[in-house]
């Protein structure tokens, strides 16, 4: 799957050809969504948690970032003219990355896969 991002400034557009790729994004920068698959890089991300003095795991945080990512996928959604290639693409990153992270449960209920 191939995915475009800019940066906020116009710098160093990347393409990820990956899932490994995009889920490395995912977790180093806040995206917006643009397009079908392109993303813009708002800046770095960053966790806020209700309790400052709580660490994360490296795991809890790449959890974390994937979960609102599909959040703001799935909200999007409707505004996005997704073919039947990309959706197919999408849903096999969110199976991959959700069995990975235990969210598999989660994104079948919400209709995210």
């Amino acid at each position: 799957m191939y995915i475009h991002f800019d940066y906020k400034d116009g710098s160093n557009p990347y393409i990820s050809t990956t899932n490994k790729n995009l889920f490395k994004m995912i977790c180093k920068y806040y995206l917006t969504q643009t397009g079908e698959k392109a993303f813009k890089i708002e800046g770095k991300n960053e966790i806020w948690t209700s309790n400052p003095n709580k660490k994360m795991s490296a795991y809890q945080k790449r959890r974390f970032f994937l979960e609102e990512f599909a959040k703001n996928w799935q909200y999007n959604f409707a505004d996005m003219r997704y073919d039947w290639q990309t959706i197919i693409e999408y849903t096999a990153f969110f199976e991959e990355y959700g069995k990975k992270y235990g969210l598999l449960r989660e994104f079948r209920e919400n209709g995210i896969i």
